[in-house]
C-alpha cells in the first residue's frame, strides 16, 4: 500500500494543474515496509483540523440509516443544479461525506479525499488493487478494503496512522460498523463479525454462496442476501441465524428495513417484502429484469431500480405499483429520496431527479460514463461518481 497527499487545483472549465509528488522508494522486507507505512501515514495523510464527532449531516457508510432523518428535514433546490465535477478516477462506490470532506474509493486503486464545497483534492490513500466497494467511517477511523490481498484496513484519519489490517479472502461486500463490531461478507459466502478496535474475529456465518449484499441491521439483528438466493436474519452478537427466506435468484442488493418488514430485490426479477421478525413473505412484485439496486422508502412508498431500465415506486403495505420511470439502461444505483424528490443514476450515463409522488422527470444530467454508484447527500449537496472518472456535485 502506498500513501500520498496531492494538491490539485479545483477544475472549472479551464486547465487542470497537478503538483506531483516524488514516488516512494520501494523497500523490500515486511518489517521495513510496515514501518514505512506507519511513517508515511503519519506524515502525509491526516486531517487534525476536522472534528470527527458524528453529525446527522454526515454520510458515513453505504446505507447510512441515521441520515434519512436529516435529509427529510432539509430544503433542497428543485430541480437541482450542477455545481462542480472533479477528476478522481472511475468509481462504483458511494461517496462518504464527513463534515464537508468527501471520501471516495476508486477503480484506479485509491481512496481520495475532497473538499465538499470547492471540489479541491485534500489527499489520497493508495491501494494495491481497484476498490469497487464502499468504505465506512466510525468516529475518526476509516475502514476500507485494502487491495489485491483483500486486506481490511483500519486507518486513524486524525493521525494518519494504521490501527490494524487484516488479511481476508475475497472481500465482496461493503463493511458496516455497529457499536464496537464490524461486519463484512466474502465471495466464499462467509459473513464475518470482527472487533472494530483490533480486527479480531468475533464469529463467522457460512451462507451457500457469495455475499455481495451489504448487511443492514435493526436492533441487534443483521439482515443480508446471498448468491444462494436466500435472505438471512442473524443475531448480531453471535452470528446465529434466526431465519432465512429463499428466492429463485442470486441476491446482489442490500436490504431496506422498516419496523415491520425488510425489502430486497433478487436476480429472479422479483422484489420482496419479508416480515422482519418471522421471515414470512408479505408480498412480492415482478419486474422484467434482475434487481441489483437497493431500495429506499419514504412516505408509504418503496423505490428501487431494475435491470429492465425502470425505476419503480410501490406501496409499502401491499406492493402495488404507484408508478415507474423508464431510462435507457439498467439501474444498479440505489435511489436517494429527499423531500419528495428521488435521485439516482443509470447505466445510460444519466443522473436523474424525479417527483416521488408521480415519477415526473424534473432534471437529468449526462455524464461521460455509466453510473453504477448510489448518490449521497450532505449540506444541500448531492454527490454521484461515474465510470468516466469524474465525481459530480449538484445542489
Amino acid at each position: 500500500m502506498r500513501l500520498n497527499s496531492e494538491v490539485e487545483d479545483f477544475e472549472n472549465v479551464g486547465a487542470r494543474h497537478v503538483v506531483p509528488l516524488p514516488p516512494l522508494k520501494i523497500i523490500k522486507g515486511a518489517v521495513i515496509a510496515i514501518t514505512l507505512l506507519a511513517l508515511s501515514c503519519a506524515s502525509t495523510l491526516k486531517f487534525p483540523h476536522t472534528n470527527f464527532e458524528e453529525k446527522d449531516s454526515d454520510w458515513r457508510s453505504l446505507n447510512d440509516l441515521r441520515h434519512a432523518r436529516y435529509a427529510s428535514n432539509f430544503n433542497l433546490n428543485s430541480p437541482v443544479k450542477f455545481l462542480w465535477k472533479k477528476k478522481v478516477g472511475p468509481s462504483y462506490s458511494t461517496p462518504l461525506i464527513l463534515q464537508s470532506m468527501i471520501v471516495l474509493g476508486t477503480l484506479d486503486e485509491k481512496v481520495v479525499f475532497i473538499d465538499l464545497n470547492s471540489g479541491k483534492k485534500l489527499g489520497s490513500l493508495g491501494l494495491s488493487a481497484p476498490l469497487s466497494l464502499t468504505p465506512t467511517i466510525k468516529d475518526s477511523v476509516l475502514y476500507s478494503p485494502g487491495g489485491k490481498d483483500d486486506n481490511l484496513l483500519a486507518l486513524n484519519l486524525k493521525t494518519g496512522k494504521s490501527i490494524w489490517r487484516k488479511k481476508l479472502r475475497d472481500l465482496s461486500s461493503s463493511p458496516i460498523t455497529i457499536g464496537g463490531a464490524l461486519f463484512v461478507g466474502t465471495r466464499r459466502g462467509v459473513l464475518l463479525g470482527l472487533n472494530s478496535l483490533n480486527g479480531e474475529e468475533l464469529w463467522q456465518f457460512k451462507a451457500g454462496d457469495f455475499i455481495y449484499s451489504t448487511a443492514a441491521y435493526s436492533g441487534e439483528t443483521l439482515y443480508f442476501g446471498s448468491g444462494d438466493g436466500k435472505i438471512y436474519s442473524l443475531d448480531m452478537k453471535t452470528g446465529k441465524p434466526f431465519w432465512s427466506y429463499k428466492t429463485e435468484g442470486s441476491i446482489y442488493s442490500s436490504p431496506c428495513i422498516t419496523d415491520k418488514a425488510l425489502f430486497l430485490g433478487s436476480a429472479d426479477g422479483y422484489f420482496y417484502a419479508i416480515d422482519r421478525l418471522s421471515g414470512e413473505l408479505l408480498w412480492k412484485f415482478r419486474t422484467e429484469g434482475s434487481i441489483h439496486s437497493s431500495a429506499s422508502q419514504d412516505n408509504g412508498a418503496i423505490f428501487f431500480g431494475s435491470n429492465d431500465g425502470y425505476l419503480y415506486a410501490l406501496s409499502i403495505e401491499k406492493g402495488e405499483l404507484l408508478w415507474r420511470f423508464k431510462t435507457d439502461g439498467p439501474i444498479h444505483s440505489s435511489p436517494l429520496v429527499i423531500r419528495g424528490k428521488v435521485f439516482f443514476g443509470s447505466l445510460d450515463g444519466y443522473f436523474y431527479e424525479l417527483n416521488s409522488s408521480n415519477g415526473e422527470l424534473l432534471f437529468k444530467y449526462k455524464t461521460g460514463g455509466m453510473i453504477f454508484a448510489s448518490p449521497s447527500f450532505s449540506e444541500g449537496k448531492i454527490l454521484i461518481p461515474s465510470t468516466n472518472g469524474y465525481l459530480y456535485c449538484f445542489e
